[in-house]
């Protein structure tokens, strides 16, 4: 028996020898000549270059390829003007003449990073990719980390112009539930030094591509915004994970809830926590809200939808799922905020009322058939309070705005906003930003934006946006709003009188 499994690990070896030979940076071919592109004038769109009809299908693995073959190239545009949406306006609404919106708040959301340790021993390639499923497998995972301190750097930058409130990390920091993945993920918003090498093989990597694990510094989040997180399903939950490490690296360990949200008190921006307080530690209870602005009567309420980590594994364990305890806390928080007059946002990794429609994905990650409390429930309840403006959330790597409209027409505003908002990881890697505006009238005006990150021509990651359009041309994955796969939105919703006045 011994024999066997050591010749099958030798085998494995060499196969993944053979693959790191064949993984070279690609030339980005960009259409533009500008050296050093920034986000910061929100000015730039990347849209996927067609392939040409001629390219020959590339197999998953087959990465130097990519170029070669057509896939990989983007065009830099101009912006995409907000789109104005009055869905959940009645019949007839006219915008107000002369309207001067005042702003109430200003945020960023950033979500489904999935920080990779590039040598973790499950990762879908070693399974011939997971069967045509992008987020199991592509090379831009590798990049993840780059790609998170450009994000940084754009968040930074558009701060400087105007000044942001608040930030949120909206799950799936990680992408396989381990302490290295986390810490590195935190390290980056931090601004420390990054070394994705390993105390036991410190330089495992071999090939052209060995300086992808050379140490780099962070440039950190600007000290002046608090960021808060949310917990996702990547970051707790891992299909029969071990209770152990994975290799001899003690860095390399699955963690459980309470141990993942533990980590966020070693930080050093702020607030300390991020969101999370002892008594979370204590219960492992994942759902708190918080009040983002002084004298600004708006409050946010994070809210844990994954699966429990003791819930059945109804094929997968990426569905939303809420049990009772987490509901009643929910709709007391919705109370609290309703009695208080306070306007309302609500933070959680997975969306509501949204549309599954992929063969492959559906089953894993749509409402779960078994949670205690249903989507149906979920939402009716929320349409009972006219001060809930809008739910952000990540998790389907989409940027998708769904109204959910009021049942009754009489009144509009227990109608809410859903946003979702794109990987940072894969095609097209944006994260949002969020502007709360009281109009002249009776209504208030979400203004969000897709926001690229930071990307230097011929860095790691402008090299990680050039394969994740390659895995959007090869995988051929739903994508809306393609070419560009972003969204901007003016999205409208109506308040009650006496929250106006107030």
């Amino acid at each position: 028996m011994g024999n066997k499994r050591s010749k099958k690990a030798n085998r494995l070896s060499k196969q993944l020898k053979e693959i790191e030979h064949l993984i070279s940076p690609v030339a980005v071919p960009v259409t533009e000549e500008e050296s050093d592109f920034h986000s910061e004038k929100e000015s730039y769109t990347f849209f996927l270059d067609p392939v040409i009809a001629t390219s020959p299908q590339v197999e998953d693995t087959e990465i130097i390829r990519y170029a070669q073959e057509g896939y990989g190239g983007w065009t830099i545009v101009s912006d995409l003007e907000p789109e104005l949406r009055l869905d959940l306006m009645p019949v007839g609404y006219q915008h107000p003449v002369g309207n001067q919106p005042e702003q109430l708040l200003h945020f960023f959301a950033i979500t489904d990073i999935h920080i990779t340790d590039g040598e973790f021993p499950a990762h879908g390639i070693y399974s011939k990719c997971g069967g045509g499923i992008v987020s199991v497998y592509s090379e831009m995972m590798h990049y993840t980390t780059h790609v998170l301190d450009g994000a940084i750097h754009s968040v930074n930058a558009i701060h400087h112009q105007n000044p942001l409130d608040f930030g949120l990390s909206m799950g799936d920091n990680t992408n396989n539930a381990m302490y290295n993945e986390l810490r590195w993920s935190i390290d980056i918003f931090d601004g420390k030094e990054i070394n994705l090498d390993f105390g036991i093989n410190a330089n495992p990597r071999i090939g052209p591509r060995k300086d992808f694990y050379d140490e780099f510094m962070a440039v950190g989040l600007n000290q002046q915004i608090p960021w808060y997180q949310i917990i996702g399903n990547h970051d707790h939950i891992w299909p029969d994970k071990p209770q152990k490490a994975v290799s001899e690296d003690p860095d390399r360990r699955f963690l459980s809830r309470v141990e993942w949200m533990k980590e966020f008190f070693n930080t050093e921006t702020h607030p300390i926590g991020h969101g999370f307080t002892d008594e979370h530690l204590e219960t492992g209870f994942a759902c708190y809200s918080f009040e983002p602005k002084e004298g600004v009567s708006i409050k946010v309420i994070v809210l844990d939808n994954t699966q429990r980590d003791d819930e059945p594994n109804v094929q997968g364990y990426a569905h939303g799922s809420l049990d009772r305890s987490r509901f009643d806390w929910l709709v007391a928080e919705l109370e609290a905020g309703q009695q208080a007059g306070q306007i309302m946002i609500i933070a959680a990794h997975i969306p509501i009322g949204v549309e599954y429609q992929e063969p492959l994905t559906r089953p894993f990650m749509s409402w779960s058939t078994i949670s205690p409390v249903s989507e149906m429930e979920l939402i009716e309840k929320l349409q009972s309070y006219p001060n809930l403006i809008l739910w952000v959330a990540g998790h389907r790597h989409r940027n998708t705005i769904t109204p959910i409209i009021s049942p009754d027409p009489d009144q509009p505003e227990r109608g809410f906003w859903v946003v979702e908002t794109a990987s940072l990881r894969d095609y097209p890697q944006n994260f949002r930003v969020f502007e709360i505006l009281k109009n002249a009238d009776r209504t208030i005006s979400i203004i969000t934006k897709n926001i690229n990150p930071t990307v230097k021509q011929g860095s790691f990651a402008s090299i990680a946006r050039s394969y994740a359009v390659a895995a959007q041309q090869i995988f051929n994955g739903r994508t809306e709003h393609l070419p560009s796969g972003s969204y901007n939105g003016e999205l409208r919703v109506s308040i009650t009188s006496s929250m106006s006045e107030k």
